[in-house]
């Protein structure tokens, strides 16, 4: 009929409807919580214990929320539908019963432990799955892990939030894990075998030589893995070439001598860069 249909369109829009006729479900609360978790962690996946506290059936009264030995009534106002007809014109929409909350019962005598309400909060531990490659701002979805309904009606559900610590080594850019390697002078020039940090422990990076300042090494897979089951990321290796604060007087006259090497063996880079800049110096005096 056209005001069983009107009914199923507010419901439709959250200002509830028909639940058969009957009594209206009343599902237990969501829960939120917020899990820390360090880099590596998130990288290889882990179990972690939360604990929270959520509203559990009141063993006194078994949930129903009534005095031992007595029971609920059946609401007088709804006639025990949990809903009531209210007409406004032409039209009549169904809406919860305000003297029951839609229960469809009323409890006169009311259980002293949980007041009525048939659940008491309870801290409740609880182990947490976290999946390889998870990130910051992801959340998790534990189905029936929220508060316990009223009446024995269905739990609702709990949502973490992950939260990933800074490393102090690596820095994450999506899938991939960017990590900065100081390295001398002659490791660059002459090129070297250095031992780099991955998350599983130490990794040989072989540093050709010629390496310039802020190049950077692509370690394919050594980056986060896919929570969704893809591809992992790369680690990616900048190197910083260090420019030493002191010299000792070994290495100051080392560097002397390589100095008047250099003035006499110019690279192809730095002989433009020298004809520009005389150019410019030429440019400038003559204006």
């Amino acid at each position: 009929d056209i005001f069983s249909m009107f009914g199923d369109i507010f419901e439709g829009f959250g200002f509830g409807g028909r639940q058969g006729g009957g009594q209206r479900a009343r599902r237990g609360s969501h829960l939120q919580a917020t899990l820390e978790i360090d880099l590596p962690e998130a990288a290889a996946g882990c179990t972690r214990t939360i604990e929270i506290s959520r509203r559990e059936p009141c063993s006194t009264c078994s949930g129903s929320g009534a005095r031992p030995g007595s029971s609920a009534d059946s609401c007088d106002y709804c006639g025990g539908h949990g809903r009531v007809v209210q007409s406004q014109g032409i039209f009549s929409v169904q809406t919860t019963c305000p003297a029951c909350r839609g229960e469809g019962q009323v409890i006169r005598d009311k259980c002293d432990d949980c007041r009525g309400e048939g659940r008491v909060p309870r801290p409740v531990t609880l182990d947490v799955k976290i999946p390889a490659g998870i990130d910051s701002g992801m959340r998790l979805c534990l189905r029936g892990e929220g508060e316990a309904g009223p009446r024995g009606e269905m739990r609702g559900d709990l949502y973490v939030d992950i939260d990933v610590h800074e490393h102090p080594l690596f820095r994450r850019e999506g899938p991939h894990l960017v990590c900065q390697v100081p390295i001398t002078f002659s490791q660059a020039a002459l090129g070297a075998n250095i031992d780099i940090p991955v998350l599983e422990g130490r990794h040989s990076l072989e540093v050709p030589a010629g390496t310039q300042p802020g190049h950077v090494f692509r370690i394919r897979g050594g980056g986060m893995p896919d929570p969704r089951g893809g591809r992992a990321g790369d680690l990616m290796v900048e190197v910083q070439v260090e420019v030493p604060r002191k010299l000792g007087d070994e290495q100051e006259e080392l560097l002397r001598q390589l100095a008047e090497i250099e003035q006499a063996n110019v690279s192809p880079h730095r002989e433009s860069f020298l004809d520009k800049l005389v150019d410019w110096f030429s440019s400038e005096s003559e204006t």
